[in-house]
């Protein structure tokens, strides 16, 4: 999963966003993932969630890398 989202960083642009459905232990683990890679994260339940399905929605952004003085 690691390589999957730093090919995602890699390709998106800054402030660009991504968006992962998923079972909540593969969001928990995107979520440290993104965070490692500066990412700001989200976690949302879906309306799957309400069902009694365990379903969670991770909103990401890309931020923009600057150097501080």
């Amino acid at each position: 999963m690691k390589f999957v989202l730093l090919e995602m960083d890699r390709i998106l642009r800054p402030e660009g966003h991504v968006i992962m459905r998923d079972a909540p232990n593969f969001i928990e683990d995107a979520s440290v993932l993104g965070k490692a890679i500066r990412w700001t994260c989200k976690r949302y339940p879906t309306e799957k969630a309400s069902n009694g399905d365990k379903e969670q929605m991770l909103i990401c952004q890309k931020t923009l890398w600057r150097l501080s003085e």
